[in-house]
């Protein structure tokens, strides 16, 4: 599959600074929820992976001895480094790193993460095993990313699409499963978190009524009506006002050999 690089990297650095100002990115639910379940110590090392403006590394830093933070998007990463500056935190670096090519050393950290970001990647499974060879044999991998409800990902996925060329897919809850397990991983725990949302906060930091609007709002007045109940779409008269998006919240340790 040809590399999803130069788009996501033209895309986010458009955007970056969008993202550094939402605060459901800074604090939404899923980082809380995702903290909760790592239980990161005073002693651990970690990475997180496609950082973008930094939320979920400096979410960590307070926990943890140190952060990496790694993103392909040097603009992302001139926002992380700017809001850590202002925060003061000292113990999280960020650097240029490929989420499918992780450059560090076999049991380098204790948690690995990525928020929010696995739609972007052009191969999960890359990343998964990468990831699993990075991690301690105690360590732990924390997965946030959207997650449609089986029998909606076609439009989802298309839709997401329309929004950011640079989307790739994303998966639903038994394929997440499936590919932990490929790769070496045993689920701890898992959440799937609902969250209702207008159009206009879908498409940010996307300006609305530009092209991409347009396009969305047409594959909604197409879309069956078995996946716009899946998706709990709130549609008046024809026109969609917005709908429930699900996110899967995953911890997962090594499989002890």
């Amino acid at each position: 599959m040809q590399s999803s690089s130069p788009r996501a990297q033209r895309f986010f650095t458009k955007y970056a600074s969008g993202y550094s100002n939402n605060p459901d990115f800074s604090r939404g639910p899923d980082l809380a929820a995702l903290l909760d379940e790592l239980k990161p110590g005073r002693t651990e090392e970690a990475l997180d992976v496609a950082t973008g403006t930094g939320f979920t590394a400096l979410a960590l830093a307070p926990f943890v001895k140190s952060v990496v933070g790694i993103d392909i998007t040097e603009g992302m990463l001139q926002e992380a480094r700017r809001i850590a500056d202002e925060r003061g935190s000292k113990n999280v670096t960020f650097e240029l790193g490929d989420a499918q090519k992780l450059a560090y050393p076999n049991s380098s950290f204790d948690i690995v993460t990525t928020r929010r970001a696995a739609h972007h990647f052009d191969d999960v499974p890359a990343f998964l095993r990468g990831a699993r060879r990075v991690i301690r044999l105690e360590g732990r991998l924390g997965v946030v990313d959207m997650s449609p409800p089986p029998g909606a990902a076609d439009f989802t996925n298309r839709i997401e699409k329309l929004r950011d060329a640079s989307h790739i897919r994303a998966f639903d809850q038994n394929e997440w499963g499936q590919m932990l397990n490929e790769a070496g991983f045993e689920i701890s725990s898992e959440r799937i978190m609902e969250e209702s949302v207008s159009l206009g906060d879908w498409l940010y930091p996307v300006r609305g009524g530009g092209d991409e609007e347009d396009l969305v709002r047409r594959a909604w007045k197409a879309v069956p009506a078995k996946v716009s109940g899946l998706l709990k779409a709130d549609i008046i008269d024809g026109v969609i006002r917005g709908w429930t998006k699900r996110r899967i919240v995953i911890v997962a340790s090594p499989e002890t050999p």
